[in-house]
């Protein structure tokens, strides 16, 4: 694995053809790259937390039945959401991978990835870190969020509630309890303390489900 800096693009800026193309991985992606690769950075980005809070229609569930999917959440909207679980901005970050799409790959990548993530998902741009206290490593990398006004938006759920939904859910991309499972085991075979109490704790209920 190499670290490696990436061209920046300005704040808000899309990215466009001719750019190098990075995009973080925080749920399947990690694990299905479904698409060419030449380099990737496993690392963190801060300020939101990874949830399940996204219904899935069309992967992990179906229009009869959604599956729960991961989506980012900013700590000012998860503690608005969840009170009684304040986000800690030191120790809450979002570990995942950065995969830097092969040249020459890039716009027929963006067009697959943009089919791959329709349901309520949308583009954002995050910094990507390895260390606590140093300066990220990619700038402006490429994000999909299904953000809390995106109508595939589940809202606020108990673990308990999200974790009788993955149990039970599964639709054209295998069951839902899979994308769990693989991302805590892809998760901790990077890092040990990459998998959030939230992710290890949303495991255990549903393993006892099932």
């Amino acid at each position: 694995m190499t670290v490696a800096q990436t061209e920046p693009a300005a704040d808000g800026e899309k990215w466009e053809a001719g750019r190098p193309l990075w995009v973080f991985g925080y749920g399947s992606i990690i694990y299905r790259v479904d698409f060419p690769v030449e380099d990737q950075v496993f690392g963190f980005i801060r300020g939101r937390k990874r949830a399940f809070l996204q219904d899935s229609h069309d992967h992990r569930g179906t229009e009869a039945a959604p599956g729960r999917v991961c989506t980012l959440i900013p700590h000012r909207e998860w503690n608005a959401m969840f009170p009684a679980d304040r986000a800690n901005p030191r120790r809450d970050v979002c570990w995942g991978v950065a995969y830097k799409v092969a040249a020459g790959k890039e716009q027929t990548v963006k067009r697959h990835l943009d089919y791959r993530e329709k349901d309520g998902y949308t583009e954002d741009f995050v910094d990507v870190y390895t260390q606590p206290g140093k300066p990220p490593v990619l700038r402006q990398v490429l994000v999909y969020v299904g953000v809390s006004s995106n109508p595939s938006f589940a809202g606020p759920s108990s673990l308990e509630d999200t974790a009788r939904i993955i149990a039970r859910a599964a639709g054209p991309s295998g069951t839902n309890r899979e994308y769990l499972f693989h991302l805590c085991e892809a998760l901790r075979a990077r890092r040990a303390d990459a998998l959030e109490p939230y992710l290890a704790k949303l495991e255990a209920l549903v393993k006892q489900l099932v």
